[in-house]
Parts: structure tokens; C-alpha cells; sequence
């Protein structure tokens, strides 16, 4: 009796370890690796979603994205009048287990690469803990085909981006953003769906 009640307790601390690995709506239901074991690594992205809307008394505006980690289609709409058009895309990012990062993006031949640190949210009002990642870039390059590259460089504590981890996975990990600026009338909407897988 005494062993059967030490296999219950036992459980009872697994299963609370368990669940409170779950942040993202999609995520694991178990995991026995951490949220920053799960981050850390190299990621490419394999899907990507975004479209951003802007209306005044003045004008409407459109734009879509989609791509599959190597190409994009985009279709940009002013005031009812589309304009479509294809091309390249890729992003990869390495998270270190320090907190720093590293991306690459390569679009249309021209290539971006950032470098900066990142790190999770600590929750704040209905947020739970852990359940955003955030990045703060500290240097970037630009190389473009036609000009020559241009490199940035910052310093100081604070955040350039802040996603929802909708799924955190060994292998898979979804971010998702979606913000909305009203501003003198006018209102501007951004939503955004990006899907990495491990390299």
C-alpha cells in the first residue's frame, strides 16, 4: 500500500511537470525537454502567412504573402486594383542556448542577416509565462545585387519583435503575431503565421 501511494504521488508531480509545459494552444500535451531546450537550435523556416490591411477615408490597401520556405507569391491591392508577383524567400535561424541568435534571409537574391539576442516573455496580465519569444537585434547586414552592403549596428536593452509561440515542439515551431494601429482615422492591421521546422 505504503508503494502504491509513492507511484500515485510520483505521477501527480509528473503530470503537474506536464502540463505546465503547455504555453501554445498547439503545443505537446508531454515534453520532457524544456521550452529553451526545444528553442535552441537550427530552424528554417517551411511556411509562412501574412497580410496586412490599411483603410483611411482616402484609400484601401492590401498586401498577401504566402510562401513554402524557398518561394513566395504576393499580391498587392490598392484601392481595388491587384498586382501580383513571385519570387524567392528563405529564412534560417540558429538560437543559442546563451540567449543569442543568428538569421538569414535570402529574398529575390538580395540577403539579410541579423545577429542579437532572444529570449521568452515572463507573462504578464492573461500571458502565460514563457509563451511569447522575443528577439532584439544588435547588428544587421543588407547585400543587395545592386548596391553595395550596409550594416547596422545597436546597443542597449530592448525588444524589436514579440511573437506567440502557437506550437513549441522538438522539430516544429510556430510563431504568430497579429497587431492592429488605429491612428487619426486611419486604421492598419498586420497578421502574421510563420512556421520553422529543425534543419
Amino acid at each position: 500500500m505504503k508503494n502504491y501511494k509513492i507511484i500515485l504521488l510520483a505521477l501527480a508531480v509528473l503530470a503537474t511537470t506536464f502540463s505546465a509545459c503547455k504555453k501554445g494552444e498547439d503545443d505537446p500535451a508531454l515534453s520532457l525537454r524544456s521550452r529553451k531546450a526545444r528553442v535552441v537550435g537550427e530552424w528554417k523556416m517551411t511556411n509562412i502567412k501574412y497580410s496586412s490591411t490599411s483603410s483611411s477615408s482616402s484609400s484601401n490597401t492590401s498586401y498577401v504573402l504566402t510562401g513554402d520556405g524557398s518561394t513566395y507569391t504576393a499580391t498587392d491591392t490598392d484601392d481595388g486594383t491587384p498586382s501580383s508577383s513571385i519570387g524567392t524567400l528563405s529564412w534560417q535561424w540558429t538560437f543559442e542556448k546563451d540567449g543569442k541568435y543568428k538569421f538569414t534571409q535570402t529574398q529575390d537574391g538580395d540577403i539579410y542577416t541579423s545577429a542579437g539576442t532572444w529570449n521568452f516573455t515572463s507573462g504578464v496580465g492573461d500571458l502565460k509565462k514563457n509563451s511569447q519569444i522575443t528577439y532584439s537585434e544588435l547588428s544587421s547586414t543588407t547585400q543587395s545585387s545592386t548596391s553595395p552592403a550596409t550594416t547596422n549596428t545597436w546597443t542597449g536593452n530592448y525588444v524589436d519583435e514579440v511573437y506567440d509561440l502557437k506550437e513549441l515542439r522538438n522539430k516544429k515551431m510556430v510563431w504568430y503575431q497579429k497587431v492592429t494601429n488605429t491612428y487619426s482615422g486611419n486604421t492598419d492591421t498586420a497578421e502574421i503565421e510563420i512556421t520553422f521546422e529543425t534543419k
